[in-house]
């Protein structure tokens, strides 16, 4: 065990996620805090707010995790611990792989089975979830979803608060902007602009199918 126990900001599935990956490398977690869905029962405390725990946490000195499916919500949690000086760091996997010269910020998360590659740049509040890949000189902002089987392949970059959808890819050397949502299975082969939504292989936004003429010459559907 660490000297130190864990505090995890969360209550839902996602916290399941992160209790899962620091019990099993034999990190003691203290409590949750937040509303617990309906169905399976927490095995610890479940604190009833996030002030709940900000106080638990400086009165013991213990770690914390943000563990909420929320970009925003998630990247405001962890700057509220920073700015108190509590101590949120990087939760990375047993098996997952971190370069060693990649840089992991305040409140990452690294689930199973993902990888972080060489000189790239993890903002503060990024979730690499389960067999997600991060290879080698890419930067990716602040507050981050990098979803399940997702792939940002090299020297690609993804501004903040971003959602990179279950499974899509993003091609090599292309930028991503902030507040974009990519959808699940996507394959971004273009830069994105600040706020699109984009689908498909490749990639587009759906405005951009939805809104062609499909009516035959010289008449109506």
């Amino acid at each position: 065990m660490t000297a130190a126990g864990w505090v995890v900001l969360g209550a839902g599935g996602h916290a399941r996620s992160v209790v899962d990956v620091l019990e099993r490398a034999g990190h003691a977690v203290v409590a949750v805090s937040g509303d617990a869905p309906e169905g399976e029962p927490w095995h610890l405390d479940v604190l009833a707010d996030d002030r709940a725990a900000f106080e638990l946490i400086s009165a013991q000195g213990l770690r914390a995790a943000v563990a909420i499916g929320s970009n925003a919500a998630r990247t405001r949690l962890v700057r509220e611990l920073v700015a108190r000086g509590l101590s949120a760091p990087p939760v990375v996997a047993a098996t997952a792989t971190v370069a060693p010269r990649s840089i992991l910020g305040d409140g990452v998360v690294v689930l199973e089975h993902a990888h972080v590659g060489p000189a790239s740049r993890l903002g503060d509040a990024v979730v690499v979830n389960t067999s997600a890949v991060v290879e080698h000189d890419c930067s990716v902002g602040v507050g981050v979803h990098v979803a399940p089987g997702a792939v940002l392949l090299g020297g690609a970059s993804v501004g903040d608060g971003t959602l990179v959808g279950s499974g899509a890819r993003v091609l090599p050397m292309v930028s991503v902007g902030a507040g974009v949502t990519v959808g699940a299975g996507a394959v971004v082969t273009r830069h994105v602009a600040d706020g699109e939504t984009v689908v498909g292989a490749p990639a587009h936004t759906p405005a951009a199918r939805d809104t062609r003429d499909t009516r035959p010459p010289g008449g109506r559907p």
